[in-house]
């Protein structure tokens, strides 16, 4: 064997070596991946996988295999008998809003978002809900825009990230007794023509416009063949040029209309750039909305809906309707709730009209609103009420690859509305879990 002479240079090169052979292992420790085993999935046909492995890296589900590549120096979770769905997504919630009110287009329900208000948010988490369409509360009428909002913890503190702050208009015609919400339609028209108007004298502007800078071109090109002998007459008649000063600054520019944010937001819904949220339960207010929606010629989704069988026939000609049920306060007036109907959803689906659930408040109540309008309708899976109406959105229902968000229940969610939450992980962080023989979480 040839012995080796390490001279300072040799020994440079070994020590760089050495660095950059431990770079990729400092990577990996920051960068673990989180792996769960011994899950269920729930199938859409009803059925249960066998036991997975599902593999999380940089926060979003890469595998759900009986033999998934586990990764080197992953943290991994016992998940054995747990089933495995994507975190809920609340489209009807008022997380955190309290008593903040908008009652105004402009505002959008996400200046109101409290990511500081921790027990709220918790208990929503808990529930499986990562994900909430935050809605604007406020007098009747318009009342502001809805908010697409994840509850990701966030690291300075708090939860909430915004992801879409323009996700629909909010209007109410279900608050006050019925002359109240007769004018609440009367003043909710009158914005809406005082907009198309707008959209009408913005027109005329355009025109104007267009018309001013031709004739700003023609009189510039007028001006410039008189040349020297106009000249020439202005200087030996000064107070004529004076007094003429007016006519020959030639055309006169036009007006630009004042701005006006609020009605800017109701030509987006009329452009249909903007979709519209309207609340009405009853059936007088429902046909309200359906004559908003034609007069102005915009889809929209009807939310509440109790006494919509009453209109059935009338709801299904409206393009582009989708319905969304909740589960609000009970008035404490009685004989004032409006009439509802257990029949209601096979109808809409007989109907061929999409519906979907929200809590209408806090998100915590999004599962027991799923469990109770389940249990009326006679649907078998709660997951699928969920689901039902969802369009693939991200953040609920079936568990797919790419999914940032996860819930793992005690008991099939697709089967079994008792079903409850045993961890939730957000973005490949365990941000809830339920300890061992307790009925609460921690965080």
């Amino acid at each position: 064997m040839i012995p080796i002479r390490y001279t300072p240079g040799l020994f440079l090169v070994a020590m760089i070596l050495t660095l950059s052979a431990s770079i990729p292992t400092q990577a990996q420790l920051f960068d673990r991946a989180t792996v769960l085993e011994g899950v269920l999935l729930p199938r859409r046909d009803g059925g249960v996988s066998d036991p997975v492995t599902i593999v999380i890296r940089r926060g979003r589900v890469t595998e759900m295999s009986a033999d998934a590549d586990v990764p080197l120096l992953s943290k991994k979770i016992d998940a054995k008998g747990l089933y495995a769905t994507a975190g809920l997504l609340d489209p009807s919630s008022n997380l955190t809003l309290g008593s903040v009110s908008n009652g105004n287009a402009v505002h959008s329900a996400w200046d109101g978002f409290d990511r500081y208000d921790s027990e709220s948010i918790r208990a929503a988490i808990a529930s499986g809900v990562t994900r909430i369409q935050l809605q604007p509360s406020g007098p009747a009428g318009i009342v502001g825009r809805v908010s697409s909002i994840s509850l990701s913890p966030l690291e300075r503190g708090g939860h909430g990230v915004l992801e879409e702050e323009h996700v629909a208009l909010c209007i109410d015609l279900d608050q006050g007794p019925s002359l109240a919400r007769i004018r609440t339609f009367d003043k909710v028209r009158n914005a809406f023509l005082a907009a198309k108007r707008r959209r009408e004298g913005g027109d005329d502007y355009s025109t104007d416009l267009e018309e001013y800078l031709e004739a700003l071109a023609e009189a510039a090109k007028e001006k410039a063949k008189e040349g020297d002998e106009k000249k020439e007459k202005e200087k030996d008649d000064d107070e004529s040029k004076k007094d003429e000063k007016k006519d020959d600054d030639g055309p006169s520019k036009p007006a630009r209309p004042d701005r006006d944010p609020a009605a800017d937001v109701l030509l987006q819904v009329l452009e249909q750039q903007l979709p519209v949220r309207i609340i009405a339960r009853r059936s007088e207010d429902i046909l309200n909305a359906i004559e908003l929606a034609n007069e102005f010629q915009f889809p929209f989704q009807l939310q509440g809906a109790d006494e919509a069988y009453m209109v059935l026939d009338l709801l299904a000609e409206v393009e582009g309707l989708s319905v969304l049920l909740d589960m609000p306060q009970r008035p404490l007036v009685r004989g004032t709730a409006p009439r509802s109907s257990s029949q209601l959803i096979p109808l809409l689906e007989k109907s061929e009209i999409p519906w979907t659930v929200g809590s209408g408040g806090l998100s915590s109540s999004l599962w027991r609103a799923v469990r109770t309008i389940s249990g009326q309708s006679g649907t078998a899976s709660p997951l699928s009420i969920v689901n039902s109406g969802a369009g693939g959105r991200r953040g609920s229902g079936w568990l797919r690859r790419g999914s940032a968000d996860l819930v793992l229940w005690e008991g099939n969610p697709a089967t079994d509305g008792a079903a409850r939450p045993n961890r939730v992980i957000i973005d490949g962080t365990v941000v809830w879990q339920r300890p061992a023989g307790t009925k609460e979480g921690s965080f």
